[in-house]
Parts: C-alpha cells; sequence; structure tokens
C-alpha cells in the first residue's frame, strides 16, 4: 500500500532567494567603549535650571562613568535630575526590549505602564515611539543615534526638555 502526501511536487523543490539576503543591523556585533560622551559634560548644570524654569537654582553634579554608561546626577533646591546615557552596543533592540518587558509587567497599571511621547527620541526606532514616560518612577527612556538616554526629572515636561538638548548635544560634530 502507498502512502499518499498531502502537499504537491512544487513543495519538495527548494525556494529559489530572488533578492540578496541582508542581516538587520540589530544582530550586527559592535564594540563597546567607542563612545567618549559624558553626561556631566553634555548638560551643564545651568541648561539643567533653565530646562526646569528656576534659573537661579544652584545645581551640583555628580559623575558615575563607566565604559558604556555614563550618569550624572544633579541636585540642588530640594530637586534632582538624573541623566543616564547608555552608549552600549544594540540600543535599539536593547530599547526595543525594555518598552516590551515594561509593558508585559505593567501595562495594567497606569502608574506604571509606559506611555509612549513622539518626536523626543527616533519614533521609526522599534516599539512605536522614541520615548516613554513612566509616572510612578518620574523617567523618561528615550533611544536615537543607537543612544539610550534614561532621565528621571520632578516631571515630565522637564525630562523631555533635557531629553531634546542631549540628544541636541551628542549629535555635535565633536562628540
Amino acid at each position: 500500500m502507498a502512502l499518499a502526501g498531502c502537499g504537491s511536487a512544487d513543495d519538495r523543490e527548494p525556494t529559489v532567494r530572488t533578492e540578496r539576503f541582508h542581516r538587520t543591523e540589530l544582530t550586527r556585533p559592535a564594540e563597546s567603549g567607542t563612545s567618549t560622551a559624558r553626561s556631566c559634560r553634555l548638560v551643564r548644570p545651568r541648561a539643567i535650571a533653565r530646562l526646569l524654569e528656576r534659573p537661579r537654582l544652584r545645581l551640583s553634579a555628580a559623575a558615575n562613568d563607566s565604559t558604556d554608561l555614563s550618569i550624572c546626577d544633579w541636585r540642588g533646591g530640594g530637586v534632582r535630575v538624573e541623566l543616564v546615557l547608555d552608549t552600549a552596543p544594540k540600543a535599539q533592540l536593547r530599547y526595543y526590549n525594555q518598552l516590551s518587558e515594561q509593558l508585559q509587567f505593567h501595562n495594567p497599571e497606569p502608574a506604571r505602564r509606559p506611555h509612549q511621547l513622539k518626536h523626543v527620541g527616533d519614533d521609526s526606532a522599534y516599539g512605536g515611539a522614541g520615548a516613554w514616560w513612566t509616572p510612578s518612577k518620574a523617567q523618561l527612556v528615550a533611544y536615537r543615534d543607537d543612544r539610550i538616554l534614561r532621565i528621571r526629572a520632578p516631571d515630565r515636561r522637564s525630562a523631555v526638555r533635557v531629553a531634546r538638548l542631549a540628544f541636541r548635544r551628542l549629535s555635535e560634530p565633536d562628540r
């Protein structure tokens, strides 16, 4: 007795690729430690005070830098602003994974759910927008030009201003 198959003869022939295969840049290897940008040099205390709309505020900056991570913590007058510059490889993929995880675990909780923001980072990045705000953490996370910024600020508006200024300074030729 012969066995009958469900497929046709065409199903058994190999598929011929008509276009050359290109790997996505998200899976290409990259080198750590190639960025020299530092958060505290990127945005000065006076600029932070202006962005907070408190130009007379005196802030002191504390830096914490490593190979692919630069953190600046500004404090003064009962105010704290923190900027984390993440330049590790595969930033866009990590940005998308972080957003997905936060949505997965905190979507039912409005204060912990990420609220996406347009016109801050690269809105063509995976995930639908180039930035998101988490109210319970008072934290903005933004992606652009293979970098992730995490900004903690007193309010969303201030965080957006810090992100835009930081991205603008990062795009200057000497960075």
